[in-house]
């Protein structure tokens, strides 16, 4: 409830009071409060306020009575009432005719009615107001208390809001979803986009109201509140009006009340939805720890939490390469702050697999093991490997699109496990994609997708650089050439990768290292003659090859060999 200009205008002590102007609009003009103001205005006089004055500082100079009153106009008060018979005995024409035009009420008050007892009925009135209000404030804060303690739908919610508001709203959690209210979608997004650009906040000298940003649009204007608890953001509260709506204190408790209970909901949605993501998290892992589970609990377990492990699923992980880089890159410093930091990009991360997911129409179940994502996707029942590797990429193009938008130049290597290893196979297709992500980044370098099908001859080598023998043949026969590309810096080994890999074809193999043709000879002719090995003997070949194959696979411990 709020007191009109007209509820005051009946209190007896105006009875002898007579509206100058304006009477067709004292319903619609609200009071809030009442003061004495003589001039200057200046910032002394607020929106929809009483003012009462006697003239006495410019009644001997009607230009300035005038600026005096256009002034208490421009503030937006709700009434100019003017003690009149002792220093305004009459009110000006020209105040007059500039009150009708603006449609500003004027009111002439005999100078035997004393301020004072004007001040005390009106403040009688808007403190008895405001005492109704208050108790109305607190029982509907009760009420969505009880709402929110009975575990009522959040959106019946924000239903009783809209409706003690008289306007609609929507309510976003820190992702952006919305989660509840009426009001159009689509006018909060272009407001709020707008809303960010300028940073604008409701003009008010109540305390409250620094709270609350609105952004005015050509038809409708968007208020908006943060929803905070504990200093941390946990969503935004939107309310939208008509562009010629005016909030007022009361709408404002009733969104402050709003936002509380809110945040209260959606703390309490995120701890439940944090609880269920750590219990997923740890079945996931689990996943891979265990060669031959207890089917029958792994699927009561797995049903619980929203899992279908009856399934041909396909292990995936992937590695982060370069998040420590972007942390600071992105003026990070301190430990903690590096730990929160990386933990908000891993659950980033985490949000995009589950949305690739969808879009590739498969289930997925996901975790996070230290430093690397463990991922199980779906595979068809009766796919080929061709289509499972097509369903794989499709799901990890996805992923990398929407990363590169979110986080710019991370860099993620990818191991995938063997095509379809059957139903119940997780601990068995996740050591393959171990085994691919670990030979590929060896062989391959990072930031690709290593298939474990694809790395038969990287494991080979893998496998035999471990023995002892093996690896004795491949240092005694690149070492001549180590040595000598560390004194002249050749790059020998890299002229012969690049010879092999073109088969034998010189011209090619110069082009693609960007050499002169008899440059390249003479590299080739120093291989020859630091190996004592020909180059057009197929074995000679292959021992090089094997060799550097060999000690590509270990190169730091070969380095350490080769200093002793």
């Amino acid at each position: 409830m709020n007191l009109s200009l007209e509820d005051v205008l009946k209190f007896p002590i105006f009875e002898t009071a007579k509206v100058i102007t304006g009477e067709g609009v004292v319903s619609k003009k609200l009071v809030e409060w009442v003061s004495v103001i003589e001039s200057p205005v200046e910032n002394f006089v607020r929106e929809n306020e009483l003012v009462l004055t006697t003239g006495i500082g410019c009644y001997m100079n009607m230009q300035s009575f005038f600026e005096f009153c256009k002034d208490v106009y421009e503030s937006g008060a709700s009434a100019l009432a003017i003690a009149t018979g002792h220093y305004i005995n009459k009110i000006p024409e020209e105040i007059i005719r500039f009150a009708e035009k603006k449609d500003f009420v004027i009111v002439d008050l005999p100078w035997e009615i004393r301020f004072a007892d004007i001040i005390h009925e009106v403040t009688s009135a808007i403190n008895s107001i405001q005492h109704d209000e208050l108790i109305r404030l607190k029982e509907f804060q009760q009420q969505l208390i009880e709402l929110f303690l009975t575990k009522k739908p959040f959106a019946e919610i924000i239903t009783v809001v809209e409706k003690e508001l008289g306007l609609p709203v929507i309510v976003m959690n820190r992702k952006g979803h919305v989660i509840a209210g009426s009001a159009n979608i689509h006018h909060v997004r272009r407001l709020w986009r707008s809303m960010e650009r300028n940073l604008a906040t409701e003009e008010s000298h109540h305390p409250i109201f620094s709270k609350l940003r609105r952004e005015k649009g050509k038809e409708v204007q968007l208020f908006h509140m943060k929803i905070q608890s504990s200093d941390q953001e946990q969503g935004d509260f939107f309310i939208v009006a008509s562009s010629t709506y005016k909030i007022k204190l009361r709408e404002v408790n009733i969104i402050e009340q709003a936002v509380m209970v809110s945040a209260l909901w959606l703390t309490s949605e995120s701890a439940i939805v944090e609880n269920k993501s750590l219990l997923q998290n740890e079945f996931v892992i689990s996943l891979t720890t265990e060669e031959e589970p207890e089917e029958e609990t792994l699927r009561e377990k797995a049903k619980s939490l929203g899992f279908h492990i009856d399934l041909k699923y396909e292990c995936i992980i992937g590695y982060p390469e370069n998040l420590d880089t972007l942390f600071y890159k992105d003026g990070g410093t301190s430990h903690e702050t590096k730990h929160s930091w990386f933990e908000s990009m891993m659950t980033y991360i985490e949000s995009e697999l589950a949305d690739a997911g969808q879009s590739v129409h498969r289930e997925v179940m996901y975790a996070q093991e230290v430093d690397k994502l463990v991922i199980f996707l779906e595979t068809t029942e009766f796919a080929s490997p061709s289509t499972s590797n097509g369903t794989i990429n499709q799901f990890l193009d996805h992923v990398e699109r929407r990363l590169n938008k979110l986080l710019p130049g991370l860099v993620i290597s990818w191991g995938i496990g063997k095509h379809q290893d059957g139903k119940m196979a997780f601990y068995r297709s996740y050591q393959k994609a171990l085994s691919a992500l670990e030979v590929g980044r060896k062989q391959k370098g990072v930031g690709k997708r290593y298939h474990f099908d694809n790395t038969r001859i990287s494991r080979l080598i893998l496998h035999l650089s471990k023995n002892e023998e093996v690896r004795e043949i491949a240092t005694s026969t690149l070492s001549p050439l180590i040595k000598y590309d560390q004194k002249r810096e050749m790059d020998l080994i890299n002229t012969f990768i690049a010879y092999n890999e073109n088969s034998g074809n010189v011209s090619q193999a110069a082009r693609v290292l960007n050499l002169h043709r008899q440059s390249l000879l003479y590299r080739l002719r120093k291989i020859e003659s630091l190996t004592n090995l020909s180059l057009t003997n197929p074995d000679d070949m292959f021992l090089l090859d094997f060799s550097i194959k060999i000690w590509m696979s270990g190169m730091n411990e070969n380095k350490d060999r080769l200093a002793l």
